[in-house]
């Protein structure tokens, strides 16, 4: 903040509108809130959010524990997850600006991959080393790879002269999302004794967020 200077100042632009009363620019800004783009920006940054805090904080936990893998390799997988990841934020985004059928078709299919492999490791063959490693990784390729072309939709579906503040709306609802989801997923585990109740919860959120979202996906195009 004490190294900031502002920037010179530019012209006025009619997106600015800088005449607009406060109230006029309040007014304006909670209509983007019923925008249908602001809704699919919303729901699908708080579902996949929510699934990256609940990987990062239980794949240790349930490889040691539900399929008596060891912590140190159990933290080599988490390593690998996070650097599928990596990977993902690279060949997702990469993938969104060159898809014909726009941004959020790429996060619609991280939804639905996460999902599926979350759907595993409810299964018995979820608890089987091997299964459980690979879905891992594969939750860590989607469920952390996203964050790409969703941040660039996000820009682009905002109105013009308003991205800083989608961005910024987004970014802030995400950050409830973070704050809130690891101690209730901890809760979770800790009263049930099982990760399943955690996972199902995971996709419960992922589940609704996929069908309003692909619904109003369907409806805009």
């Amino acid at each position: 903040m004490g190294c900031y200077r502002r920037p010179p100042a530019l012209p006025a632009s009619q997106d600015e509108e800088p005449s607009d009363p406060l109230a006029a620019q309040l007014r304006a800004r909670l209509r983007m809130l019923r925008d249908p783009s602001t809704v699919k920006i919303m729901l699908s940054g708080t579902s996949l959010i929510s699934v990256q805090c609940g990987v990062g904080i239980l794949t240790v936990l349930h490889l040691h524990q539900a399929s008596s893998v060891g912590t140190g390799q159990a933290a080599l997988i988490l390593v690998a997850s996070q650097g599928a990841g990596v990977a993902g934020r690279i060949c997702l985004a990469a993938w969104s600006d060159r898809s014909i059928s726009g941004r959020y078709v790429i996060v619609l299919v991280c939804m639905v991959a996460v999902i599926a492999g979350l759907a595993v490791l409810m299964t018995p063959a979820g608890r089987a080393p091997v299964v459980a490693s690979g879905v891992f990784i594969w939750l860590g390729f989607f469920g952390f790879g996203w964050y790409g072309a969703w941040v660039a939709y996000v820009t682009e579906a905002a109105p013009p002269g308003k991205t800083g503040f989608a961005l910024g709306l987004a970014m802030s609802v995400n950050q409830i999302a973070i704050v809130t989801v690891p101690p209730v997923l901890g809760l979770l585990v800790d009263l049930t004794s099982s990760f399943t109740p955690a996972w199902a919860l995971l996709s419960l959120l992922t589940v609704v967020a996929l069908a309003v979202t692909a619904e109003a996906e369907r409806r805009t195009r």
